[in-house]
């Protein structure tokens, strides 16, 4: 077994720790996340990313006091239309810019 290896009491520490913080918010949170994640990652076919944050400080010589926040990172459909350049205004229009009117009479 190596240095770097975890053991499953190290995961079971995180575990409990995590479902510990802010009386199981966190892990709720994260858990949230993670789905809003798999699904805008299923329907835009783009990837998606969920960041846990732990921040530990200690408060004494026996307690230290961890604090978490997470956040998914979607993403998003894009709404787009397209315009024609009137290049004497710059400026984007529906209609192309100079187009000749034929005006039909019977």
């Amino acid at each position: 077994m190596s240095a770097n290896e975890i053991l499953p009491d190290e995961i079971n520490v995180l575990i409990d720790a995590m479902k510990s913080i802010g009386g199981g918010e966190l892990t709720r949170q994260a858990a949230q996340n993670l789905q809003k994640a798999v699904k805008a990652t299923c329907l835009e076919d783009k990837k998606s990313t969920v960041i846990i944050e732990l921040t530990i400080s200690k408060s004494n010589d026996e307690m230290i006091t961890i604090a978490g926040s997470t956040k998914a990172k979607l993403p998003t459909q894009k709404i787009t239309g397209a315009f024609f350049v009137n290049h004497q205004t710059y400026l984007p229009q529906r209609d192309r810019p100079n187009q000749m009117v034929i005006n039909f009479t019977k």
